[in-house]
């Protein structure tokens, strides 16, 4: 009858149809396992790249030239008159250095452990000057992986604000120096969070107004910084 002759063509359809929806989750399914490949492949490349920038520095500040034709040179001779002779045990020995927009490597140090003592030595000085220029010390660390601490912005200027150490750990990891022992963020809002939860510190004794102009400056200071990660 004709009726029959519909529920089979409707079999036939439904057939048809589950074997296509089959065919579409399998290729579904097929697709996120790439995806899943190429997140972790992308994931590994930037660690990689990261590990070969793991004895390189970035400084920032210093005036267009005045490197001169022998910019090794010169390096080594500002690391030591900036930081000290006492912060460097031996010769400082640096691979290479050049101008971040020319198309060679950034200066690369031939020890790792020199570079981490740049880095801590920097920190312990505060603000540095070259040739009455004020300079920078970064960690030289991918363009993703520096966007990615760049998110952690507004969480640096509360610890500042805070009067909170703070430093970054690899990859990108905030350390905030609590009175109870240190606090890990991986992520900023949470950071953010928590450290809008914290009591303000209470008022130096003495000029408030210097305090407050400190604090102005503080600020200044990290803004700068900011503009000069960007570069």
């Amino acid at each position: 009858s004709s009726i029959n002759k519909k529920l089979d063509n409707i079999s036939l359809r439904l057939d048809s149809s589950e074997r296509r929806i089959g065919d579409i989750e399998n290729r579904v399914d097929h697709i996120e396992n790439m995806i899943s490949e190429v997140h972790w492949l992308h994931a590994k490349c930037n660690d990689l790249e990261n590990r070969a920038r793991r004895s390189n520095l970035h400084l920032v500040g210093l005036q267009e030239g005045i490197e001169g034709k022998d910019p090794i040179s010169f390096m080594e001779k500002l690391l030591v008159e900036v930081l000290g002779e006492e912060t460097f045990p031996g010769q400082v020995e640096i691979e290479r250095a050049h101008r971040a927009l020319r198309p060679w490597p950034k200066e690369g140090l031939l020890r790792f452990p020199d570079k981490v003592r740049i880095l801590r030595r920097a920190r312990e000085l505060g603000q540095l000057t070259f040739k009455n220029q004020k300079i920078f010390f970064f960690p030289d660390v991918s363009a993703e992986l520096q966007a990615k601490r760049r998110e952690f912005t507004e969480a640096r200027r509360l610890c500042h604000s805070l009067h909170l150490p703070f430093s970054f750990l690899h990859p990108a990891k905030l350390r905030v120096s609590l009175q109870d022992g240190p606090k890990f963020f991986t992520d900023p809002e949470e950071a953010i969070g928590f450290l809008k939860q914290l009591p303000d510190p209470p008022p130096a004794t003495g000029d408030r107004r210097g305090k407050e102009k400190k604090k102005r400056k503080g600020k200044k200071k990290e803004k700068k910084m900011e503009k000069e990660e960007k570069k």
